[in-house]
């Protein structure tokens, strides 16, 4: 029989903590745990929280200029602007060949839409703005839903409704020493009362000292299962909910090969915070 290698270790020469106990007896258990870099520092979870902070204020002045007539470029611009004049750097910019510095996903593209000249934003529409950046080596990421004009269908009105609630359940599930399963179950309860399909392809992720880390936060699933969640630990739940089916294919269009549409070309639509975890459940840093 092969050894599992253990991924847990307590710091030498100090007192074993309630958290060590408390991760020790779930992977002696045979469950997923963190590794103990994934426990960020006072120190760390400070520069998250500044890089987050400034995060949120960006996607308030994506707020405070969207309206009918606007392109998508002009949301890259706006956000690009408020980096350069919050000494943060966009962390989408030139990420993997992604080529703008915000994803702007309109209607039926799930994420990754890439801002251009040719997408004029129109009443009714709804369009997802997801800003993630840097400041001074911490990360902050958010997504916000928009309705273009304030107005829209009732279907896609009640969609982007229910993405919003999928994300506040999915964050009360979340509680010290849950696992991510649980926040996965919840939403998928959730979105699926009215025939959504919960994206599988994707999912939220640790963030803080990188854009992605550790652990993969799935938004379906069974309660108990996925990486032990425990105090110190950052990052996203950022449920993409579908009108219509869960399944998802790359925009054959897209020369970037980015932007992820819904299998039916429905609408689809996704909020995302960042969350810090405590003793006491989350607290949200980015919004």
């Amino acid at each position: 029989m092969k050894l599992k290698k253990k991924r847990w270790y307590c710091l030498p020469g100090v007192p074993i903590t309630e958290l060590d106990k408390q991760v020790m007896y779930w992977e002696n258990k045979g469950r997923e745990v963190p590794t103990r870099d994934l426990i960020k520092t006072p120190e760390q979870i400070e520069g998250i929280r500044i890089a987050s902070k400034v995060n949120t204020g960006c996607l308030d002045a994506v707020a405070a200029a969207i309206r009918p007539g606007m392109t998508t470029q002009e949301i890259d611009d706006i956000c690009m602007q408020y980096c350069r004049d919050n000494n943060a750097v966009p962390a989408c910019l030139n990420y993997e060949g992604f080529p703008k510095s915000v994803c702007t996903s309109i209607n039926e593209v799930v994420c990754h839409g890439i801002p251009k000249e040719e997408d004029v934003l129109q009443e009714g529409d709804i369009v997802n703005v997801d800003m993630t950046l840097s400041v001074n080596g911490y990360y902050g990421d958010a997504s916000r839903m928009f309705i273009i004009g304030g107005k829209t269908t009732p279907e896609k009105e009640q969609l982007v409704r229910v993405a919003k609630e999928c994300l506040e359940i999915g964050a009360e599930a979340a509680k010290p020493y849950c696992f991510v399963g649980d926040i996965g179950h919840a939403i998928q309860k959730h979105a699926e009362k009215y025939h959504y399909g919960v994206v599988r392809d994707l999912c939220g992720h640790g963030v803080g000292l990188a854009m992605h880390e550790e652990p993969d936060v799935v938004h379906f699933g069974h309660r108990g299962t996925g990486m032990l969640l425990v105090p110190g630990m950052v990052f996203t739940i950022e449920p993409m909910i579908n009108m219509g089916t869960w399944k998802v294919f790359i925009d054959a269009d897209d020369p970037y090969g980015w932007e992820v549409i819904t299998g039916d070309e429905k609408p689809s639509a996704q909020w995302e915070h960042t969350f810090l975890m405590t003793e006491q459940g989350v607290e949200i840093l980015s919004y």
